[in-house]
């Protein structure tokens, strides 16, 4: 969008992984689509296209790989929404979770807030599967996140600031976008990982504390995946239980408003 809005080309390097809708409304806005594996596959091939994107960019001049992985202007970003959240909760904040991927909008919003308040949690959450706080590595289809087997965790995963890492695997992250769609409110599939992690455990949270739930993607970009039946039982990831037991938790959050 910025790209188009100051007249720069600019080229993603993608895989089949992303949602459709992210790829067709990137290319509505004239971005150059470059697969890095252009099989049909649904593999996600983070490093492949890093490595594709800074070959790309190497010695081309006017050209920049804005690596988002370990750009420092990645956290930076995220500074205001710090001082925007202090500002609306008089600085009375006891959790911050968020989804780690590039680790830009936790870590960034994180860290100025160390700036401004102490005394508070920071919760990553991350896809099952993913590497960033260990366990077993295999496929997932929360896009957007987490660390898969091969790529390199980047720079801006502060892990001395992360208090606790988890992880939340596709059935209960989708089944909480699915779940808060009914609420009148869309979410993309790694904020439903981190919803899904806030709403079970803020019966164990000491009362009075407050906890902040960074959603970072819209669900507008997943009606052709988490919220379409057919793509989600194909994967064997509809679980209309799961959608049960989220929907009682945010009629739980309700009643105890």
């Amino acid at each position: 969008m910025i790209a188009a809005e100051r007249g720069y080309t600019f080229t993603a390097v993608v895989d089949n992984h992303a949602a459709p809708d992210k790829l067709r409304g990137m290319k509505a806005l004239g971005t150059e689509l470059v697969y890095v594996v252009d099989d049909g596959t649904e593999e996600l091939a983070t490093a492949a296209r890093e490595e594709l994107a800074e070959d790309m960019a190497r010695g081309q001049d006017n050209t920049v790989f804005t690596e988002q992985h370990n750009n420092l202007a990645n956290g930076v970003g995220y500074f205001p929404v710090a001082h925007e959240l202090h500002e609306a909760l008089d600085g009375d904040i006891g959790v911050l979770i968020g989804a780690v991927g590039t680790g830009g909008a936790l870590c960034g919003t994180g860290r100025e807030l160390t700036k401004l308040m102490s005394g508070f949690t920071v919760i990553g959450v991350e896809p099952k599967g993913s590497i960033a706080f260990g366990g077993p590595a295999h496929d997932y289809y929360q896009s957007g996140t987490g660390t898969p087997e091969g790529a390199t965790i980047g720079a801006l995963v502060d892990f001395d600031l992360i208090d606790e890492g988890v992880k939340v695997g596709d059935i209960e992250a989708f089944a909480t976008c699915r779940a808060v769609a009914r609420t009148g409110l869309l979410i993309g599939g790694s904020a439903g990982g981190v919803v899904h992690e806030a709403l079970t455990r803020l019966s164990d949270l000491p009362p009075g504390t407050t906890m902040v739930a960074l959603v970072n993607d819209g669900g507008e970009k997943y009606m052709d995946t988490v919220f379409n039946d057919e793509w989600m039982s194909e994967r064997n990831l509809l679980s209309p239980d799961t959608e049960r037991e989220v929907d009682e938790l945010l009629t739980k959050l309700r009643r105890n408003r």
